[in-house]
């Protein structure tokens, strides 16, 4: 399994565009695996540079709804009308991040033609052999605090957001696990136990995405005594953990002093392979 970095906050080449955002395409036995699409059409120009074709991509998964994830997916359909896509929310789903006094839409917004395409979910899912899509299920870990300026719309109006709609996507690879999550909104820790408890007796070997450490708009980040929390059950597991997007520099470099070649960082046109 390898898996490609088709656009991410930072850049390893000039040729390609970075923006505040995640996609990531993997091959998996015979298989080609988007996650998120970023949040407008870099992704697709960076893919071509990359001689990467994303006709062939055969499942697409929307790690969730929030647009620097999903902003690209009209993009997506012009050029791919075969894959299956998956979402662990409902297309109607309001998301939005609030700018005091205003509330600002953050949420999915892709045109009625395509809604048919998007397989929404409430649930796990196996898709094939050795892939999982997973709904979070634990919160016995603190979620972090830059999800506080982040909100939804429910029957009683605008709430803080818990993140129901943040879906795991896990693949089985020689017997062990790999994590991908663009965001882990719903913390890194909690999503770890969520997996060995829907997938038990299997070795987390590593974990890929942001890990939501920062926030982009105020800049600050979370504690030192939160970032020492992760590092030491992130090393007692043994996991390695691929990082960037929304994870911020001073959490990036924290985390490394701790984990050391346990940390790697991920920019777009970075290609990942022997995880």
């Amino acid at each position: 399994m390898e898996f490609y970095i088709l656009l991410e906050n930072n850049s390893i080449d000039a040729k390609l565009k970075s923006n505040h955002g995640l996609s990531l395409l993997i091959k998996y036995k015979e298989k080609n695996i988007l996650l998120d699409v970023g949040p407008n059409g870099k992704f697709i120009r960076n893919a071509e540079k990359m001689n990467i074709d994303l006709k062939d991509v055969d499942l697409l998964f929307l790690s969730h709804s929030h647009n620097d994830h999903t902003g690209g997916l009209n993009n997506f359909f012009k050029v791919n009308n075969k894959s299956v896509v998956y979402l662990m929310d409902k297309i109607s789903s309001r998301y939005y991040i609030k700018h005091w006094p205003f509330n600002i839409s953050i949420g999915l917004k892709i045109r009625k033609k395509y809604n048919s395409k998007i397989t929404q979910l409430s649930g796990d899912l196996v898709i094939d052999d050795g892939i999982y899509f997973l709904k979070n299920s634990i919160s016995n870990y603190q979620k972090p605090n830059s999800n506080g300026n982040l909100f939804k719309k429910d029957s009683s109006g605008i709430v803080p957001d818990t993140f129901d709609h943040e879906g795991i996507l896990v693949i089985e690879d020689k017997g062990e696990l790999i994590v991908f999550n663009s965001c882990s909104h719903n913390g890194i820790l909690n999503i770890i136990e969520t997996v060995e408890t829907r997938i038990p007796n299997k070795k987390i070997r590593a974990y890929v995405g942001g890990l939501h450490l920062s926030n982009p708009g105020t800049k600050q980040h979370e504690s030192d005594e939160y970032l020492d929390t992760l590092i030491k059950q992130i090393a007692e597991k043994g996991i390695t953990v691929y990082t960037g997007h929304c994870t911020g520099r001073y959490a990036i470099d924290y985390l490394k002093n701790g984990l050391k070649e346990k940390l790697r960082e991920i920019n777009t046109g970075m290609r990942v392979a022997n995880i």
